[in-house]
């Protein structure tokens, strides 16, 4: 072999395959050095002298490319790791709807519900073609239930199972009550399979991995009725799964024009529901705080280009506004920014009038009014702005509006709630969530900007010599030039397939379906005596005991979840504490919110409160 041309330093541009037919040693997980100093030529290719001085070693490069193609897994493997993980989603799935919504096992169901609509073992959760079904008599907990197979668990101290007479045990196990939202280390929480020198089986990483089953929020179990669930389809799920397999660069269309195509068909689409100009562009990010910070940020370099004016800048918000959009400052470098709080009218919006008061009042002082944000479906209540005033009193004082439509954004999609994003089409940004209303999985918000030369100025990268013979179009709008994220993760796939596969309209009915539910839950509550009920604007419920106290309120919470069948929670708006009832999870359907109202019924009459001969509605 000529070895003449090797370079002499220790750091080599090319490498050289070995082409020696020795027999190596087995492998093993630590090697020598691949240098060493010698003023010999060595024999049959083990050792080459590339210089007076250096010797390469190609024996241990070989060993390392036999411990590196471990990495190149074969179709086999491949199929027989997605049997085994997708053995152990079923299992988590046919457990959902049987545990409580932050993970802890209930007991059996007693007779539910109006006319008894509800029975023992009624909810059924089916899965895949050959259907897993859960019964009365079949109550089971852990990932490992319901398996068949060479691989089958069938017994251990990490099986949990749980009947009519049997409580959760097991060194994994981790339990908790009705009032307990887990935070930090359970009682009987393990830690995670330690990352460690040399790998173990699929069996034992899915069996560990499967235990977060038993230690988390069930947020996409039809009781989950807290904060805004986040829920995930099957081909969002398969998507993710492509767009990790072929693992497309999706931000550029130099590196994979289809996976931009893609994200920009998503993007469009979306931008055409809230009725927004073709010229307009955004991205897929992370959530709807990053989709929010890169509006802003677009928002800041229009409105604020100099940073010596930033701490006279000021941002208008609701009192309701999500705490992500004022968090964004900070991360903007405009902490020194003036925050203005809106106060709400008696509907729950934004309070026009006052907003202008508070412009004129920071104009007067010479401050900068650069920014107001209105909300199409506030976390806590489910209320919507009044965007075409709210566009008005911007355009008057140069102001950049943003709209936050994270949580009610895609019931646009709903002929029934189409009215309440007039004006959403004149706003310089949006920010919404598909991992919220198109279920997607967590971590898949969209931005939205109307002028999409503004996203672009902010945005524009400029590429690094390593990039200089890169083939550049300047009229490709490429998703690294609307957005900070560089790297990211190819996100189209979890959005798009569901879409392709299961139709807009599909969508549209779940989504719909939601709204008419809250109606139902709150006409339902209305004719109750002691409770007091906020009609809902989307599919958010807030209800109460008036006249008594907030631990009061606090107690009926408490016994309406006491079984473990639903997870809600307080919030307090205008001063005032409610309970709690957002209906967003696909799973929850009629038969639930049957369920839930009879709990608070007997919840109430638990309770004992005087006899009243009305209700209260709100």
């Amino acid at each position: 072999m000529d070895v003449t041309n090797f370079s002499s330093q220790p750091h080599w541009r090319h490498c050289y395959r070995n082409i020696c037919t020795d027999n190596f040693v087995e492998r093993k997980h630590s090697f020598p050095s691949p240098f060493t100093t010698s003023f010999k030529t060595h024999s049959r290719t083990k050792k080459i002298t590339m210089s007076s001085e250096v010797v390469f070693n190609l024996e241990y490069l070989t060993r390392l490319e036999e411990s590196a193609r471990t990495l190149e897994s074969t179709p086999q493997q491949r199929s027989e790791m997605m049997f085994k993980a997708q053995r152990e989603v079923d299992a988590y799935l046919e457990q959902l709807s049987l545990d409580h919504p932050t993970g802890w096992v209930i007991p059996p169901k007693e007779t539910q519900g109006q006319d008894k609509l509800v029975q023992p073992g009624q909810y059924q959760v089916q899965s895949g073609p050959n259907q897993v079904q859960s019964g009365p008599d079949r109550v089971q907990s852990g990932p490992y239930q319901a398996q068949s197979g060479p691989d089958q668990v069938q017994s251990g101290p990490d099986q949990v199972q749980s009947g009519p007479d049997q409580v959760q045990s097991g060194p994994d196990q981790v339990q908790s009550g009705p009032d307990q939202v887990q935070s930090g280390r359970g009682p009987h929480e393990t830690e995670p399979l330690p990352i460690q020198e040399n790998g173990v089986s699929i069996d034992e990483v899915l069996r560990d991995f499967s235990r977060i089953g038993n230690e988390m929020e069930r947020e996409g179990h039809p009781g989950h009725m807290a904060y805004v669930p986040g829920n995930s389809t099957a081909p969002a799920a398969i998507g993710d799964f492509l767009a990790a397999s072929f693992n497309p660069y999706s931000l550029n269309v130099a590196s994979c024009r289809r996976a931009v195509k893609m994200q920009q068909m998503i993007v469009q689409w979306v931008g055409r529901l809230f009725g927004y100009p073709s010229a307009c562009a955004g991205n897929l990010t992370s959530g709807g705080t990053v989709a929010t910070m890169v509006a802003m940020t677009t928002a800041r370099d229009h409105k604020v280009p100099r940073s010596k004016d930033y701490s006279r800048s000021v941002l208008y918000l609701s009192e309701l506004t999500h705490d992500g959009v004022a968090k964004c400052l900070s991360t903007l470098g405009m902490r020194e920014a003036v925050v203005r709080k809106v106060p709400v009218d008696d509907k729950y919006r934004m309070d026009v009038n006052i907003l202008r008061k508070f412009i004129e009042n920071d104009v007067q002082n010479n401050l900068l009014p650069f920014l107001v944000v209105a909300t199409t479906g506030t976390t806590d209540v489910g209320s919507v702005d009044p965007v075409p005033a709210i566009r008005a009193v911007a355009t008057q004082y140069n102001m950049w509006l943003h709209v936050d439509a994270c949580y009610g954004g895609f019931f646009v999609l709903c002929n029934s709630a189409k009215h309440l994003f007039e004006g959403v089409e004149t706003a310089d940004s949006i920010a919404v969530d598909p991992h919220k209303g198109l279920y997607a999985p967590f971590g898949t918000g969209l931005v939205l900007v109307r002028n999409g030369t503004l996203l672009r100025n902010s945005n524009t990268r400029q590429h690094g010599n390593y990039m200089q013979d890169q083939l550049t179009n300047p009229e490709d709008w490429n998703p690294e030039d609307l957005t900070f994220e560089q790297s990211a993760h190819f996100r189209a796939p979890r959005v798009l397939l569901p879409l392709q596969l299961y139709g807009v309209a599909t969508f549209r009915d779940a989504l719909q379906e939601k709204l008419e539910l809250a109606k139902y839950l709150y006409l339902r509550l209305k004719g109750q005596a002691h409770i007091q009920v906020v009609e809902p604007v989307l599919s958010t419920v807030l209800f109460r005991i008036p006249g008594v106290s907030d631990n009061t309120n606090r107690a009926l919470l408490r016994e309406i979840t006491t079984d473990g069948r639903f997870f809600i929670t307080t919030t307090t708006v205008k001063g005032v504490l409610y309970l709690r009832v957002i209906i967003f999870c696909y799973r929850t359907h009629r038969q639930d919110v049957d369920v839930f109202i009879n709990k608070v019924k007997d919840a109430v009459v638990k309770m004992e409160l005087p006899e009243v001969e009305f209700c209260h509605a709100g």
